[in-house]
Parts: C-alpha cells; sequence; structure tokens
C-alpha cells in the first residue's frame, strides 16, 4: 500500500515539475516575442530614417551643383553686361569725338575773338579797304594751325568740308552769307591764339598793312553754333581692311 501511495506522489510531483517547466517556458516564449516586437519597431525606423537622410544628402548635393552652376552663369553674364557697357561706353565716347570733330555740336569754352571790318581809303576819292575771303581764310588756317578747336565765322561754323568764296562783295561760307563785322570765334588756349594772331610779321600783321582794322580779344566763354547742313558723300566710301 506504501508503494502504491509512493509511487502516486511521485507522479504528482512529476506532473506539477512538468506544469511548472511549461509555465516558466510559456513565460519565456511570451517575454522574448515581446522584446523581439519592441526591439523590431525601432530598428525599422532607424533604416527608414537613414535612408531618408541619404535621399536628402543627395537631394542637397544636386542643389548645391544646381546652385554653383547658377553662380557660374551669373558671374558670366555679369562679365559680359560690364563688358559691354564698357563697349557701349567706349562708343559713345568715341561717337561724340566723331560728332565733335565734324562739328554736328555746339562748343563752348575760352580762346579768342578776331573781328575783322573794312579799312578806310588809304587816299581822298579812293575806295575802302574791303574784307576779301581769302582774308577770312588766311585767318581761319592761322588759328588752326595755333591749336584751335573750333573755329565760327559771324556764327557760322567752320569745318573741313566749309568753302568760303566770294560773289561781289558778299562772302559765302558753305552756301551761306557772312554778314560785317566778321567775328571769328575760335575755341582753345586763349594764350596762344592770341600770340598767333599778334606775331610779329603774321597773318594780321600783314592784313592790318593792308588797311583792314582788327582786334583781338582773349576770352574764357566764347561758344560756336553746331554746324549746318553736314556735307554727305555720294562717291566716297570707306576702304574695307
Amino acid at each position: 500500500m506504501s508503494g502504491k501511495s509512493s509511487t502516486a506522489w511521485w507522479q504528482v510531483l512529476f506532473a506539477v515539475v512538468l506544469m511548472g517547466l511549461g509555465f516558466l517556458l510559456v513565460v519565456q516564449l511570451r517575454a522574448g516575442r515581446a522584446l523581439s516586437v519592441q526591439e523590431g519597431v525601432p530598428t525599422r525606423n532607424v533604416y527608414a530614417l537613414a535612408a531618408m537622410l541619404g535621399q536628402e544628402r543627395e537631394a542637397r548635393r544636386r542643389l548645391e551643383a544646381q546652385v554653383a552652376s547658377l553662380n557660374a552663369r551669373l558671374a558670366a553674364f555679369e562679365t559680359a553686361a560690364a563688358q559691354r557697357r564698357s563697349s557701349d561706353r567706349a562708343l559713345a565716347e568715341e561717337l561724340e569725338r566723331l560728332r565733335i570733330a565734324a562739328g554736328a555740336v555746339a562748343l563752348a569754352g575760352p580762346g579768342v575773338r578776331v573781328t575783322v571790318v573794312d579799312g578806310t581809303a588809304p587816299a581822298p576819292g579812293s575806295a575802302p579797304v574791303a574784307v576779301q575771303y581769302v582774308d577770312l581764310a588766311s585767318l581761319a588756317n592761322e588759328l588752326w594751325a595755333a591749336g584751335a578747336e573750333a573755329i565760327a565765322i559771324s556764327g557760322y561754323r567752320i569745318v573741313a568740308t566749309t568753302g568760303l568764296s566770294q560773289v561781289g562783295g558778299t562772302i559765302i561760307a558753305g552756301g551761306q552769307r557772312l554778314s560785317a563785322p566778321y567775328d571769328l570765334v575760335a575755341i582753345g588756349d586763349p594764350v596762344t591764339l592770341a600770340g598767333a594772331m599778334n606775331i610779329r610779321g603774321g597773318v594780321v600783321d600783314g592784313l592790318r598793312g593792308l588797311g583792314l582794322r582788327i582786334t583781338v580779344a582773349p576770352s574764357q566763354r566764347l561758344s560756336v553754333p553746331a554746324a549746318r547742313g553736314l556735307a554727305t558723300t555720294h562717291f566716297a566710301h570707306p576702304v574695307s581692311p
């Protein structure tokens, strides 16, 4: 009887031990599963964040490359614009110099005023000495040679193509009738121009010897008008390089 009781007791104990082991195994499995689930979520998030970070870095590199390219193009455009402004400014300055040389613009500055009028009769009953166009041409040439930058005679601008002539007692410049007294206004260095006019044995001295009355007055403020009816060419043309 005691042997049967001992066997039954061991069976019960063994069943209890098995149940305890099963319980522990179930608890361990659940705990491991829970831990694996909890560790899997942040791991997947880290991978996703790492992938997004890589994409953002790549996008940033592309944008930086685009910005660098745009900056280079902007610098090139600014350089081209500056060169064009410089070229336009140089062309404008050259055009202005050519307009001045051609007499297309009015000018003002220091210079001299040379006034020429008819002389008195050299003898009773004789005609007074009259101003001739060659006299004005000689005075203008002397002023050019002395460094005059612009000349006008009686308000008419004299340029390289201006021709002086005379019909009877009327002096004509470029088809325009000039009226006495004849004022030659020359812009340039007043001292140099006046010195050229007053030089002993010069043009003015010679004309005075003929009986003409000539005055030379330096001035710090004179003006000459623009040329009228600038000449146009019909047969002449620029020579190709």
